[in-house]
């Protein structure tokens, strides 16, 4: 009884339109780095659902993304890249079950700072690159990636799980590719009808 009562809850009806804030973790690297990293994810989510089975949600995610370096040679300093971004993910949601959505769309994103950390040194990315390569290489202000994912609501509260595939480079001017590789999970609760 008590699971039916929790699977009526978490169904919707075309028309219903909901408000979600959302607190989370981001699991990311880049393309050709040693290690992920993990940080915090927080932001706001907006849902309108169409049918009982469809949606689109659109929201504002602060998400801190990049890798670790794993130390090398004479090198034995952790040293950590810190990307963050304030994201604009927009998603198709297909409910196959009563609270169980499938989910995939497109998630523009403006990077907001970056910081680059060996040791106990921190330091501004851009002016590190600048002393680098000078002006030739740029770390990208703008990134879009594809997130799929799925997510799954009980009595409003919702776990969403989403893999962000990166679609443009991060860093213009370099010899490789290197893009984003995100996994967020995030916890929510849906306000609204």
């Amino acid at each position: 009884m008590l699971a039916a009562t929790f699977t009526a809850q978490a169904q919707h009806d075309a028309g219903d339109f909901s408000i979600q804030p959302r607190l989370g973790i981001t699991i990311s690297n880049l393309t050709d780095f040693d290690k992920s990293k993990v940080n915090f994810a927080y932001g706001v989510e907006f849902e309108n659902y169409f049918t009982e089975r469809f949606s689109l949600a659109a929201g504002l995610l602060f998400t801190n993304q990049g890798a670790k370096v794993n130390p090398t040679g004479a090198n034995t300093e952790k040293t950590t890249l810190n990307i963050y971004y304030g994201t604009l993910p927009i998603t198709a949601n297909f409910y196959v079950l009563p609270g169980l959505a499938l989910k995939a769309g497109l998630q523009p994103a403006l990077r907001v700072k970056t910081k680059f950390k060996q040791g106990n040194a921190t330091v501004d990315f851009d002016n590190y690159l600048d002393l680098l390569y000078g002006r030739d290489v740029k770390l990208n202000k703008f990134d879009l990636s594809v997130p799929v994912g799925l997510s799954y609501e009980i009595a409003g509260i919702t776990l969403d799980a989403r893999y962000n595939i990166g679609l443009t480079k991060i860093v213009s001017g370099a010899d490789k590719s290197i893009f984003n590789k995100v996994f967020v999970i995030t916890l929510g609760y849906k306000f609204g009808n």
